[in-house]
């Protein structure tokens, strides 16, 4: 028995949260940790769910769980607006419907001085380093394994 959940949780700073079942979430990883979500479910649940991103700010801070495998502490890019799917209601609207939402995994800044290594440096020009930052440190031959 797998000990996985059935659902894709997303929270805010301040515990507010919102939770998709998994059945109605498809994920796509992009390059560089960019995550889309697209939800397809009933109208009711995905107007419930826009709901909670509505909310968010660009670039604010959130953080999803999917299915019970821990937090992982991201921010909103974008949210697309809910398209209608499927069958109608006979007040013409569309009983299902589908909307996306990008976000963007935080991920720690390296260390240069942890991660630089001169052998085969894309940084280097003409066998000179072109970091320059706001310390002593002006080439690669200050950079120390």
């Amino acid at each position: 028995m797998s000990d996985i959940a059935n659902v894709v949780q997303f929270k805010k700073e301040n515990g507010e949260e919102f939770n998709f079942e998994d059945k109605y979430v498809k994920l796509t990883a992009l390059e560089d940790k960019l995550l889309v979500f697209k939800f397809e479910a009933p109208q009711e649940i995905l107007k419930e769910g826009r709901d909670f991103f509505e909310k968010f700010n660009t670039y604010e801070q959130i953080k999803v769980d999917i299915g019970g495998t821990g937090d992982i502490s991201c921010y909103l890019k974008s949210l697309s607006p809910i398209v209608g799917r499927g069958p109608k209601k006979t007040n013409g609207e569309y009983l299902n419907g589908i909307f996306t939402v990008s976000i963007q995994q935080i991920v720690k800044a390296p260390d240069l001085e942890e991660e630089h290594n001169c052998m085969n440096c894309a940084l280097s020009q003409n066998g000179s380093c072109s970091i320059k930052d706001n310390s002593e440190i002006d080439g690669c031959g200050d950079f120390k394994k």
